[in-house]
């Protein structure tokens, strides 16, 4: 047999075999690699999503695998090595896309396949509910004039970066009050001690509802169903699509196509059962879906804008 018959051949197994382990998956466990500490945001949510996910399997069932460490950096670098048979899943997060630049990472976003968007929180801005700012282009016209004083959670985090993309995109200038928590931040705002925060939906949510604060715009691609009156940032004439903590589901690259598609179709139908939406509710994580192609586009998004952030602002290793 000569050389390109041997090749052909070895193609031909190659390809025999990924389509029996599609076909026949999942046979065994399945490690959801979590890359933080129990208790956290990523780690409830996964915990949700599987007692519910669990339920649709037959030939395994899906563990929560805890491997944090580095900001995520050792879970998600022990993910993008493993192998890719669809047994080794990553809860992937916004930070896979930053911690190459930012911590050095070996692996980058193009190393991981996108199966499914399953929360997504928003960046917000948000203003003492005093504040003379009723809208976000007061907000901006006035940050034009002179340096708004914000709060965010640290420098180059992702709240941070969002103000600087905002700064990029306008003529506003911010002057950035790093702290040690988010109460410490909740406290300069419901305090008038701060122009204005950048904070997750998620955590800003409660805080509009009661009053204490008042939403000015929402990076996402559509309103929000709880605050119909507030702005998309593009609709307040910020040119930012989105800008959002990310959580979703992700494999290792080259994992069989139709593999893919299974955990995708396993992650909606985790969505379309009621009770796992109310817990996620109840959680105060909000449930959405969005499929393999959907998932990548708001990576693509993030890494578009956070890279260039990162590399003007020199905030990478």
């Amino acid at each position: 047999m000569n050389k390109l018959a041997v090749m052909l051949a070895s193609i031909l197994v190659g390809s025999s075999v990924g389509a029996a382990l599609a076909a026949d998956y999942p046979t065994k466990s399945i490690d959801l690699v979590v890359p933080f500490d129990p208790g956290g945001g990523v780690d409830t949510t996964s915990r949700i999503i599987v007692e519910t996910a669990n339920t649709f399997l037959e030939g395994g069932e899906i563990n929560v695998v805890n491997k944090s460490g580095g900001g995520g950096v050792v879970g998600q670098t022990f993910a993008s090595r493993a192998i890719p048979d669809g047994y080794t899943v990553l809860a992937m997060t916004s930070s896979v896309v930053t911690n190459p630049q930012l911590k050095g990472a070996s692996y980058s976003v193009e190393d991981f396949v996108p199966v499914g968007l399953y929360n997504l929180d928003p960046e917000v801005i948000v203003v003492p509910a005093g504040s003379p700012f009723k809208t976000a282009e007061d907000f901006i016209a006035a940050a034009e004039k002179e340096p708004l004083n914000i709060v965010i959670a640290g420098i180059g985090t992702s709240h941070h970066m969002s103000g600087l993309a905002i700064e990029r995109v306008t003529k506003a200038k911010f002057n950035y009050v790093p702290t040690k928590g988010f109460g410490q931040q909740l406290q300069a705002v419901l305090g008038s001690h701060a122009d204005g925060a950048l904070w997750p939906l998620g955590e800003a949510s409660s805080h509009a509802e009661s009053g204490g604060v008042r939403l000015l715009a929402i990076a996402s691609d559509a309103r929000d169903e709880k605050f119909a009156d507030v702005p998309t940032f593009q609709e307040a004439g910020i040119d930012i699509p989105i800008w959002a903590t990310f959580r979703g589901w992700s494999v290792p690259k080259g994992t069989p196509d139709d593999i893919v598609g299974t955990l995708s179709d396993l992650l909606r139908q985790v969505y379309e059962t009621p009770t796992y939406k109310e817990k996620m509710s109840e959680a105060g994580f909000g449930p959405v879906y969005r499929d393999a192609a959907g998932f990548r586009k708001v990576i693509d998004e993030y890494a578009k804008l956070t890279s260039v952030i990162i590399e003007e602002n020199g905030l990478g290793k």
